[in-house]
């Protein structure tokens, strides 16, 4: 999928013929399936300069991905690494625009792509993870139309969590200093 403007907002919505214009906010998403195992890639883009509000949020919630990574590893419990991830957008005054949940297990393809209920980066789940679990970071911000930088933000990365950390697999750019596509 790729999606430009409002329609950003819901991270998996379905495509439109609208015309890009200068100044769009862009969102990238792209699901292969790798020998039987769902994978996932999203990226928010500009076409061009993005405005200081659109800037504001896209960098706020990469700041909250890039926390959302650190915290992964042996040990802590989805809910905790929510709390931190939603401690820090309360901070920021936007937790208002996030998304539902932070993140999922991947797995072998099935009717429910490889997510294991267990396995979600929600409030309500206590899993502690462990060594050998695979997790995305995934913070959305979805910013209702008139508000100043409306439109979705989403960045989604997968890591793998070892023992003494995670390892981030997915190894493409994200962030207005990698992701602003000259218009």
């Amino acid at each position: 999928w790729f999606q430009s403007g409002l329609n950003t907002d819901g991270a998996h919505n379905p495509v439109t013929a609208r015309r890009l214009a200068k100044g769009d906010i862009l969102s990238l998403n792209a699901f292969p399936m790798i020998s039987g195992y769902y994978t996932a890639l999203e990226r928010t883009l500009f076409l061009g300069a993005p405005d200081a509000a659109s800037l504001k949020l896209w960098e706020t919630n990469v700041a909250a991905h890039e926390l959302g990574m650190s915290l992964i590893r042996p040990g802590i419990s989805c809910a905790a690494i929510c709390a931190e991830v939603n401690r820090f957008f309360a901070d920021a005054g936007v937790l208002q625009y996030r998304s539902f949940g932070y993140g999922h297990s991947f797995g072998l393809l099935s009717h429910y792509y490889g997510r294991e209920a267990g396995l979600e980066l929600r409030e309500d789940i206590e899993t502690v993870l462990a060594p050998g679990m695979v997790i995305s970071m995934e913070p959305m911000l979805f910013v209702p139309e008139g508000t100043p930088g409306a439109g979705g933000y989403r960045e989604h990365d997968i890591l793998v969590v070892g023992e003494d950390g995670a390892e981030n697999i997915t190894g493409f750019p994200y962030g207005p200093a990698h992701n602003i596509v000259a218009g």
